[in-house]
């Protein structure tokens, strides 16, 4: 019977201590919370009044805010989309110059080897076309002494020779020197 009145005891002291607890956590306290608040409002010069209007502009300012808030966000959102978009397209792109790159770097050796070979060509039918020159002018001073110093005896005044639409031309003055041997 003893130990029941202790547990009983016990039980009405816990229930008691619990009690207390949650009379401070909730009656207590927020009146001491309260009454602080409400000295450092007294303690500011404002009535309570302007106290709650200020909470009430402070509440307004606070949804415009979140307003804006929302709509930077959103804006933000998009924006964002847009930049990777657009950083895609640039990834793209640059992997094309890249590529186009590699192919102008390739068209230009090719250009440049194609170019050796025709300079290469080009000095080879010079030298083949001076080489011909040469030849067609020796040909056409020996056909012209030939003819030219013929023709000199039927006219002593003829000195010289041109060389006109592949013709050879007897001339008593201007053009080349004629070399007859007598």
């Amino acid at each position: 019977m003893i130990e029941e009145k202790l547990k009983r005891k016990i039980i009405l002291a816990s229930i008691t201590v619990i009690f207390i607890i949650l009379l401070i956590v909730f009656i207590i306290r927020p009146g001491i919370m309260g009454y602080a608040i409400y000295k450092q409002v007294k303690e500011s010069n404002y009535s309570v009044k302007d106290y709650g209007e200020n909470i009430q502009d402070l509440k307004t300012k606070l949804l415009v805010s979140d307003t804006n808030l929302s709509s930077c966000s959103a804006f933000n959102k998009e924006l964002l989309a847009e930049l990777e978009k657009y950083s895609n397209k640039l990834s793209e792109c640059s992997g094309e110059l890249n590529a186009l790159k590699i192919n102008l770097n390739l068209l230009r050796t090719d250009l440049d080897q194609k170019n050796e070979e025709l300079d290469k060509l080009l000095n080879e039918k010079q030298e083949e076309t001076d080489y011909l020159r040469l030849q067609y002018d020796t040909l056409a001073k020996n056909l012209a002494n030939n003819l030219c110093c013929k023709a000199k005896v039927d006219n002593p005044n003829i000195s010289s020779y041109k060389v006109e639409n592949n013709m050879v031309i007897c001339l008593e003055k201007g053009g080349l020197d004629l070399s007859c041997s007598k």
